[in-house]
């Protein structure tokens, strides 16, 4: 899938108030993929970058060749972006651009101890299937 057809398809959803699951979206009846910030990050990574395949997807995480980036909005709210090599993407630009771009956008990166680890990620995702 290229980000240009996952982009169309691509429709933000909050998560239910009190609970941050993380998922790599799957489509609903009528073919929209539906998440919040971190969803939309998991699922670049999983069609996009990897095509598909979780194999690379968790290569890729345990390597640090990407990174799901925690940050605060200009709004004060947390929010999470996709770091792959040296581009980020996230739900606000649906789009592959620098560290400084996101940035001018008002997103203040977490310093390198607050880094979401792999495993965090996985433990979210895991907590996610269990919750539904």
């Amino acid at each position: 899938m290229t980000l240009t057809e996952f982009n169309s398809l691509y429709d933000y959803k909050y998560d239910p108030k009190g609970r941050d699951v993380w998922f790599v979206i799957k489509p609903n009846e009528q073919g929209a993929y539906r998440g919040d910030c971190e969803d939309y990050s998991l699922s670049v990574l999983y069609y996009v970058v990897c095509q598909g395949s979780w194999l690379k997807f968790w290569w890729m995480l345990f390597t640090f060749q990407a990174e799901i980036c925690g940050c605060q909005t200009k709004n004060g709210g947390g929010h999470a972006v996709l770091r792959y090599g040296d581009m980020y993407i996230d739900n606000w630009t649906k789009a592959w651009v620098e560290r400084e771009d996101m940035e001018e956008l008002g997103h203040d990166f977490w310093p390198w101890n607050y880094t979401i680890l792999p495993t965090t990620v996985a433990i979210k995702m895991a907590l996610g299937k269990i919750r539904g």
